[in-house]
């Protein structure tokens, strides 16, 4: 809390002597202040003055002395912070107005005092004394090591006008040795280097008048920076003279000299003062002052406990006796006790929030991690082989492409393997199929136990063959399963076996899982009769090639890299394409056999002699059929004529191979038209979420609208062939 006090006049002697000792009193405590600066004046770290002019006020009876103490100095390097203190001096006269902050000591508190102070070092114009106010800032919470003990530099002979008369006598020609801003005996003397410049000052004050003002000038360039030009602001950045107290002419640091002439004066002058404080009446030379102030024993000095709170003051010569003997600081007595009980409560009022914040921070930090903890051992454990899994990655790549792009690391035990991805990509062809396998393998074990509710009657051989082909998938599909275990070589590549004196080395665990996947869709159209069988091969030919292209695609394209084709593309595609033809035989042609034979045959031949699009023949796909060399086609086709030429219903036969060869055709084109879109969707999609991410990142939670599509058509038809298209019971 400030604390103001005002010397009224009445108080003050009122005689030129009185006025001449509160000058110098002033100028005791303002030298001791610069000496302290001056000190410290190389890097000015810790140290902010500021020093204010202002016009000219009207002329009045009385001049005012303000000094005002604040605390906008920063303390020196410490263990604990500590409070500095300026006072600001304004000196009102009629000539002008002077304002200087004059750095106390660290842990001065300097009481209300009355002082004298005439402008420029001249004399005052009347007799009148001049109040000065003084307000004093409390300190802050004081170091964990007591300070060394402080001189109180406001307590010297000059307090006591009375028994003191002698120091207010001072000779006429020792007013050339002070110095026109603290009104000190000068050490070094200098002047600003104005050529109609008077005034003399020590070195320590103009200094700092010219850094303050330099300071205080940057200062206003910064709080203005955003109505200036950068031009003009590095102009007044640049600037660094400031103007002469006394006559306003701009100097530079290089503007200053010594006045080499006054210092020899000084040196050699013979007048001496009696020490300023309270009991010592030595005579010093005016040039050794400063030093006989250093060691005087008289001088009244502060306990070095003062910040920690300990009230003595005294001289010099008394602080060993009062560490001894008076100090409750000086040993472990309750005075100590009592500090460190309320530096304690200061320091956890001080940091109780700090704490409470940090133990919030530890909180939620713990809390993230635990989370962060879960979703790496959840990432660790997602497999590619896991039906779960693979389910969880198709369906946020398809519905929420967005988010999936953004979160792509929690799934980089699949995205960021080659084999992973070809894995995913086994189980999405494969998962349709044994969709298919399951459904009609239950229906059949269904009717075995209740044969009363199957719907094409109740005869013995209608379950039978039923029941029959229901058995027959489940284990194509068991066989189909274990030609994976069979052959674990690679995700995306089968194993080669070779039989002596028949072929080269060929993939015969793909041929045999071809073989399956086409008996199975066979099957397939046997159970669902012919036009539902149709229905039901689109179905899973959708489910099977666009959705799986569709999330294939998403993961090349989230990952950076193009995985290579999974090894079950080839016997999937395969089981499809032949699949049909083969049901299509047995269902409309006479010779099922042979008109199978002829559009296999004729097909290969067709793409030997013909340069077509790959669609029309889906090369990737034959499996064992491109083993068939020319001499082998050439022969099976010369065969196939022959049996035609020689059958009685070769036109008929004919016809049905033309449309066989037409619909291989055709499912051929489907294969291609569904990989090709789901790769065209995908790229769409990915796109747009790249582009949402960048510019609307809100949005990047929202379902893909093309996704969500595909994902919904896929799975209707898999719950439509499972249990719509499957309903015989």
């Amino acid at each position: 809390m400030d604390n103001t006090s005002t010397a009224t006049p009445a108080s003050l002697p009122s005689a030129d002597g009185d006025a001449r000792a509160a000058a110098v009193a002033i100028g005791e405590e303002a030298i001791a202040a610069i000496n302290n600066a001056s000190a410290a004046d190389g890097s000015n770290e810790g140290v902010e003055n500021n020093i204010e002019t202002a016009p000219t006020p009207p002329a009045s009876g009385n001049n005012n002395i303000q000094a005002n103490t604040t605390n906008n100095v920063n303390s020196p390097p410490h263990p604990s912070p500590r409070t500095l203190s300026h006072i600001h001096v304004h000196l009102n006269t009629p000539d002008g107005v002077r304002g200087v902050n004059i750095p106390l000591p660290p842990g001065v508190n300097m009481p209300p005092r009355v002082m004298f102070q005439q402008a420029g070092g001249g004399p005052t114009n009347n007799n009148q004394p001049q109040a000065i106010h003084i307000r004093q800032s409390s300190s802050s919470i004081p170091p964990y090591q007591p300070l060394a003990a402080q001189p109180l530099p406001n307590q010297s002979n000059y307090d006591d006008v009375i028994s003191n008369q002698n120091n207010l006598q001072e000779p006429i020609d020792l007013k050339k040795f002070e110095c026109s801003i603290c009104f000190e005996y000068m050490e070094v003397p200098v002047r600003c280097g104005g050529e109609t410049c008077s005034s003399r000052f020590c070195a320590p004050c103009l200094s700092r008048v010219l850094r303050e003002e330099i300071i205080n000038r940057n200062n206003r360039n910064n709080t203005n920076n955003n109505n200036n030009t950068e031009d003009s602001s590095s102009a007044s950045n640049n600037d660094q003279s400031a103007k002469c107290p006394h006559c306003r002419t701009n100097f530079t640091k290089n503007d200053i000299q010594v006045d080499l002439l006054l210092q020899k004066q000084i040196n050699d002058s013979t007048n001496t003062i009696t020490c300023p404080f309270k009991g010592c009446n030595t005579e010093v030379p005016i040039g050794q002052l400063k030093q006989h102030e250093e060691s005087c024993p008289y001088i009244r000095m502060k306990c070095r406990y003062a910040e920690w709170g300990c009230k003595w003051t005294g001289r010099k010569m008394d602080l060993p006796s009062h560490y001894d003997t008076e100090c409750d600081f000086g040993s472990s007595g309750p005075g100590l006790t009592n500090f460190i009980e309320r530096y304690r409560k200061t320091v956890e009022h001080d940091h109780r929030h700090q704490i409470d914040q940090h133990r919030s921070q530890l909180q939620g930090m713990n809390q993230m991690l635990s989370m962060q903890s879960r979703q790496v051992m959840m990432i660790k454990s997602r497999n590619a082989s896991d039906i779960v899994d693979v389910m969880a990655l198709s369906y946020h790549a398809c519905c929420f492409t967005g988010r999936f792009v953004l979160s792509r690391d929690l799934w980089s035990t699949i995205l960021m393997k080659q084999g992973c991805r070809a894995t995913l990509g086994n189980m999405l062809l494969s998962f349709p199929t044994m969709v298919l396998v399951a459904s009609v393998s239950i229906q059949g074990f269904c009717l075995l136990q209740h044969p009363e509710a199957y719907a094409f009657g109740t005869e013995t051989w209608h379950i039978a063959d039923t029941v029959l082909m229901s058995t027959m998938m489940l284990i194509l599909g068991i066989l189909y399963i274990s030609c994976f275990y069979i052959d674990m070589k690679s995700p995306y590549e089968w194993s080669l076996f070779s039989v002596k004196n028949l072929c080269t080395a060929q993939p015969l665990i793909r041929d045999v899982a071809a073989v399956c996947i086409t008996m199975i869709y066979f099957l397939a159209f046997e159970h669902f009769e012919f036009i539902r069988g149709v229905i039901m091969w689109h179905a899973l030919a959708f489910s099977t090639l666009l959705y799986t292209s569709f999330v294939m695609r998403m993961t090349d394209k989230v990952s950076g890299s193009a995985s290579p084709q999974p090894r079950t593309w080839s016997v999937i595609v395969f089981g499809l394409r032949y699949g049909l033809i083969t049901s299509y035989c047995d269902f409309q042609v006479e010779s099922p056999a042979a008109c199978f034979f002829g559009v296999v045959i004729c097909m290969r031949l067709l793409k030997l002699m013909m340069k077509l699009p790959d669609f029309i023949f889906c090369e990737s796909s034959e499996c064992f059929f491109k083993l068939a060399n020319p001499v082998i086609l050439v022969g099976g086709a010369a065969v196939w004529l022959r049996y035609l030429v020689q059958s009685d219903t070769w036109h008929g036969e004919l016809l049905d191979w033309f449309v066989g060869m037409l619909l291989l055709a055709y499912a051929n084109f489907i294969v291609y038209a569904y990989s090709m879109a789901g790769d065209k969707l995908a790229e769409t999609s990915y796109s747009n979420a790249v582009y949402i991410n960048r510019a609307h990142p809100a949005a990047s939670q929202y379902p893909n609208p093309i996704g969500c599509i595909v994902f919904g058509i896929s799975n209707f038809l898999l719950v439509g062939v499972a249990f719509l298209l499957n309903a015989r019971y």
